[in-house]
């Protein structure tokens, strides 16, 4: 009766040793699937937010201000927005566990999305930023059936008010020639209006401007060249200053609204450079006709 008792003992607690190995090793598979999961899904991670959250396309505002500044879209912001990009990307990694990684239209909807809400968590409106003209320029591509075409050049979180209409930013002599003239003219950042519309859509800035704008950018260069025998062909700051300028007059001799297209906000940050003693540093790494808002 003794040695039954320790063998049924014994069988118990061995039977129950096995149980609990069999529990462990289970719990062990599935907490490896699951952090396999989260590694293969973009954006787990801190790193992959940073790399997946759009640029603000504005310098960052002086925590400190307590007057208003110009934003990248020509109107005043808060002097204090927007946030540094390191401040947007822990805020959207706060708010989304994960973010979208592919370069098709919705992922790219989606990024765009997240940010700008993150943006306004933070207590700065989307125009201190360049995104809600960005992602308009990308929604306006739904039902396009021409949009994996536009996308298919893109970088990740490229659009086409980024990239404009794909002219090319190689210098050239200034004004010398009519391609010279369409190399020098910047691009408008928004795709061209219906010539038949009679009603408004949303422009680049978020704001409705006519449905017929903006011109062509072929039409842009002509109405450039016809009222300026050059433009300057420099990447210093003063050139890409006159290049807009005369491209935003060149808009609205077509009867256009400059916010139409992204040239003013791009032009402000530009402007914004006058008397900053890295403005250099910051143009060094500029093509032809970018500038600090994208």
């Amino acid at each position: 009766m003794y040695r039954r008792g320790i063998s049924s003992r014994t069988r118990k607690l061995v039977i129950g040793g096995a149980a609990a190995a069999l529990l462990g090793s289970a719990l062990a598979v599935g907490t490896g699937m699951s952090q396999a999961a989260e590694q293969g899904n973009a954006g787990a991670g801190a790193g992959s937010i940073d790399a997946l959250v759009p640029a603000l396309g504005f310098s960052p505002g002086d925590p400190n201000a307590t007057a208003d500044r110009v934003g990248p879209t020509g109107v005043n912001v808060p002097g204090r927005c927007p946030p540094t990009q390191a401040q947007v990307n822990a805020q959207v990694a706060l708010k989304n566990g994960s973010l979208p990684s592919g370069t098709d239209l919705e992922s790219r909807i989606q990024r765009f999305e997240r940010t700008l809400s993150a943006i306004q968590d933070l207590k700065c409106p989307a125009s201190s930023t360049t995104l809600l003209g960005r992602l308009n320029s990308l929604t306006a591509l739904r039902g396009n059936a021409d949009r994996d075409d536009v996308l298919r050049g893109l970088g990740l979180n490229e659009t086409p008010a980024d990239t404009g209409s794909g002219q090319s930013g190689a210098p050239g002599n200034a004004g010398a020639g009519s391609d010279d003239i369409n190399a020098l003219v910047p691009a408008l950042g928004f795709s061209p209006g219906d010539p038949n519309a009679t009603a408004d859509r949303v422009g680049p800035t978020g704001v409705n401007v006519p449905g017929r704008c903006p011109p062509t950018q072929a039409q842009v260069n002509a109405q450039v060249a016809l009222k300026n025998g050059s433009l300057p062909s420099g990447t210093d700051l003063e050139s890409r200053i006159q290049r807009f300028e005369k491209t935003l007059s060149a808009i609205q001799d077509l009867k256009c609204p400059a916010s139409s297209t992204t040239l003013l906000g791009r032009l402000n940050s530009l402007t914004a450079l006058r008397g900053n003693a890295d403005r250099d540093d910051v143009l060094r790494d500029l093509g032809l006709n970018e500038t600090p808002a994208g």
